[in-house]
């Protein structure tokens, strides 16, 4: 994961439009006190997951190719 810096993007399915994390977190659902501690992937600098959004446009695997799902639980 990284630090959020403030203006992050990612293009999400299903149309593969960057958009900004906190857009897409206020549509998710996401608490504003759980942002700040979401952990992010990256891919050569390109974020590509942010929980509890999907992977990247781009970056999943195909139907018949091998590929890892990222997930996370918070501890309470």
């Amino acid at each position: 994961g990284d630090h959020l810096r403030g203006g992050e993007r990612i293009a999400v399915p299903p149309d593969g439009q960057r958009r900004t994390l906190r857009n897409l977190w206020q549509e998710a659902g996401t608490p504003p006190w759980r942002r700040g501690a979401a952990p992010l992937l990256y891919c050569d600098g390109q974020l590509i997951w942010a929980w509890p959004l999907q992977i990247a446009h781009g970056f999943a695997a195909g139907a018949d190719e091998p590929g890892l799902r990222p997930t996370w639980r918070w501890r309470v």
